[in-house]
């Protein structure tokens, strides 16, 4: 019997292979899969991109392809998630049911409160990244733009669509982001720079023509430089709003501490104060900050000085003692920089020399610091220094060029040395044929 069933075998083994390769084993899969209930993929369907897809217009594709690129469908919210309604139902009407919490486009004074609800939620935004704000919506709320949207119903007052787009919301790192720090004063400009759609709110609209020439703009806008200020930087982003006096010299100093520092102890601080003067703005301005100068003390063109004080007042002498001591340090620096390029033009080792160079141009740029301090003591001590480093350089590289000439006057006179033991030689030699 055993020997009946080994022999058996291989004929078994024959009929279920060739089964397996049979077209039949296709079909029985088939009816499997289709008798076996399938796990619903409502999750995964969305009607609402369906609907807006079918409608054939340009509008209709630019949403859809918007949202789809956008920071919100790669996280896997969809239209739901601001609109409310059913997205899985096949029936337009279904979709958009109110009982389904379908909201349609929300009033312009709803924005805010509407993406609040997630992004106000620490619990809820920690999913996606722990480390984002939530506190965007109470900052808003005291803001310019929310003190208006929420005391007038001001139907142009900026909201989040407004500044991080509709459907089309990008991540702020997003070069393309309309919040990217790169792109932020062209889109605060959209309603600023527009006199048109700002009339009637006493608000200026040269700010981003001044900004774009100013030193901030020009770093950022023509160097591409994201460490300068941008519109955010100085008036904050979810909080926009003018500062008010005080807060113009702590924003600078969020850069510019040291010279904040400088200026409270100066005399300036209490007089300041008593005039209820903005600080940096009075000498530098706000949107239109052009680069410093040492002219800004005393010429006639670019002089802040002679803004408050009188030909021969205190407060005019300083700024002409100020002024020379730093022209002074300038000329030093400059000759002593001719000495030395000439010693290093000619091959000489200037390495030591053009760092003394380097500590005189450092006190250059301390002593233009220690001008808001409005001492002239102070602006001549650090001066001294620098002079005193410029003198040290210019006479090492006298010394360099000294060395030169000594060691070209030592070849020369080898030279002659060698030209002479030549001659004599020659002569010797032919004296002895």
């Amino acid at each position: 019997m055993n020997e009946q069933m080994n022999k058996s075998k291989p004929l078994f083994e024959k009929l279920f292979f060739n089964f397996l390769e049979s077209k039949y084993l296709f079909y029985i899969f088939i009816c499997i899969m289709l008798w076996f209930p399938q796990p619903a993929r409502s999750q995964q369907k969305n009607t609402c991109i369906t609907c807006h897809q079918e409608e054939i217009d340009e509008d209709n594709t630019r949403l859809v392809e918007d949202f789809q690129k956008s920071v919100h469908a790669t996280r896997g919210i969809g239209c739901e998630g601001c609109h409310g309604g059913d997205p899985s139902a096949e029936d337009a009407e279904d979709a958009m049911n109110k009982a389904a919490g379908y909201v349609g486009i929300p009033a312009r004074y709803q924005i805010p409160a509407m993406c609040a609800k997630c992004h106000a939620n620490p619990s809820y935004m920690r999913k996606f990244n722990p480390n984002m704000s939530t506190d965007q919506y109470s900052k808003y709320l005291i803001s310019g733009h929310g003190k208006r949207l929420t005391q007038h119903r001001d139907p142009k007052v900026a909201v989040c669509t407004s500044c991080h787009g509709v459907h089309n919301i990008l991540a702020p790192n997003d070069p393309t982001s309309p919040v990217f720090t790169l792109n932020i004063p062209y889109t605060c400009a959209k309603c600023h720079g527009d006199s048109l759609y700002m009339a009637g709110r006493n608000i200026p609209t040269n700010q981003f023509a001044l900004y774009s020439t100013s030193v901030h703009g020009e770093a950022l806008l023509k160097r591409d430089d994201r460490a300068a200020p941008t519109c955010a930087g100085c008036h904050g982003s979810h909080e926009a709003r003018r500062p008010d006096r005080s807060g113009v010299a702590n924003t600078c100093a969020q850069c510019h501490n040291y010279n904040r520092e400088l200026f409270v102890a100066s005399p300036h601080e209490a007089a300041f104060e008593r005039n209820k003067y903005a600080e940096c703005e009075v000498c530098h301005s706000n949107h239109a900050i052009m680069k410093t100068s040492d002219d800004m003390l005393l010429s006639d063109s670019v002089g802040v000085c002679r803004k408050c004080h009188d030909e021969g007042s205190k407060g005019l002498v300083a700024a002409a003692l100020m002024k020379a001591a730093i022209d002074s340090l300038k000329m030093s620096i400059s000759s002593a920089r001719q000495v030395v390029e000439l010693a290093r033009t000619y091959g000489m080792n200037t390495d030591e020399t053009e760092y003394e160079l380097r500590l005189a141009d450092n006190k250059l740029v301390q002593s233009r610091g220690l001008i808001h301090a409005f001492s002239s003591d102070k602006v001549s001590s650090a001066t001294h220094e620098g002079i005193t480093l410029a003198a040290q350089a210019s006479a090492a590289g006298q010394g360099l060029m000294e060395q030169y000439n000594f060691r070209r006057r030592g070849f020369l006179l080898s030279v002659v040395v060698i030209l002479v033991l030549s001659a004599l030689l020659t002569m010797k030699i032919r004296s002895l044929d």
